[in-house]
């Protein structure tokens, strides 16, 4: 009797160490909720759903992918904070309105940071961008992975921009971003912060001139119906960041979480690959907007020049001459 009560004693005690046990490969697949908000065959949508399936592909027997995209779940900053609050699991969102949430990487959205893609690529994926990851942890999230939105551009109903004097007075929406303000101010401008599903509407009925935003965003938005003009200024170089919430993924096994990080990079990659604004260009051009391609940035970046000592001021000069500097 009392070797049965010892039996049953190792037995429970041995269950009860399982239950403590990380889940196994075999354990039943965990469904985890994919969020994005875009117009289709844009970055957002390409990153995520390269990231959807090398999950299902590669780790299929672990993950089942709940995909929500377009304008299911809110605007980007309401995803943003579904995945704060563990609403939401994972989201592929515009670096910009991530930054409102972990200033720290707001210091990619200098504007005129970046000298093209490669360096902008070079420094995400580098030790700069591993050091300005680590900073999500503080706000209930984990950086997966950096992609590519690409650079942004100006566009308006009012006149051709070539130089900053062509900005003065236009009233112009930018992400609800405290660096794009400043810069967006410097040029002259009548800054609106305005959430991007409201943009169109405030464009069509002269609530708005203009506003800036990647190709593959004002072409498949069909600005063009709009706007007149699409300057290329290039003046903010936009990532998109991989994010999931923290408490989620802390809660799988390291296993689990390299899938997740190795899946996001997947997508990741898929948007610093994609070369989408050439046909986009066609697009527009064919639905009556001028393209003003030749535009000297040197006037630009002179005028937003007397913003460093804040940019320095709160991203720290260093890191930014680290940047700059990153070959």
């Amino acid at each position: 009797m009392r070797r049965s009560v010892r039996g049953l004693g190792i037995a429970g005690a041995l269950l009860a160490a399982l239950a403590l046990l990380p889940h196994s490969a075999s354990a039943s697949p965990r469904m985890v909720s994919l969020a994005f908000n875009s117009q289709l065959n844009n970055p957002q949508q390409i990153g995520a759903d390269t990231f959807s399936q090398k999950l299902k592909a590669s780790f299929g027997k672990r993950f089942l992918v709940d995909q929500r995209v377009g304008n299911a779940l809110g605007s980007e900053n309401t995803i943003m904070a579904g995945v704060q609050s563990g609403a939401v699991d994972m989201a592929v969102i515009s670096g910009g309105v991530v930054s409102a949430t972990v200033p720290e990487l707001s210091v990619f959205d200098i504007p005129f940071l970046f000298r093209d893609q490669a360096h902008a690529k070079a420094v995400m994926q580098g030790p700069i961008g591993g050091q300005i990851g680590a900073k999500f942890a503080d706000k209930g999230l984990v950086l997966l992975a950096l992609g590519k939105q690409g650079f942004r551009n100006l566009t308006n109903s009012k006149r051709p921009i070539r130089t900053p004097d062509d900005i003065k007075g236009l009233k112009i929406r930018v992400i609800p971003n405290e660096t794009y303000k400043m810069a967006f101010q410097a040029l002259g401008a009548e800054v609106i912060p305005m959430e991007f599903p409201l943009v169109y509407a405030a464009l069509k009925d002269g609530r708005l001139d203009g506003q800036e935003n990647p190709v593959p965003t004002i072409a498949s938005s069909r600005f063009e119906e709009v706007q007149k003009y699409l300057s290329l200024t290039g003046h903010f170089f936009a990532p998109i960041a991989f994010v999931a919430n923290r408490a989620m993924f802390e809660q799988l096994d390291p296993a689990d979480q390299e899938a997740l990080r190795a899946a996001a990079k997947a997508g990741a990659e898929t948007t610093w690959e994609a070369q989408l604004d050439p046909p986009k260009l066609q697009e527009l051009r064919a639905g009556g907007m001028e393209i003003i391609e030749k535009v000297d940035r040197q006037p630009f970046v002179d005028a937003v020049k007397r913003l460093d000592p804040e940019f320095e001021k709160r991203f720290g000069k260093e890191l930014i001459a680290a940047i700059r500097s990153t070959p």
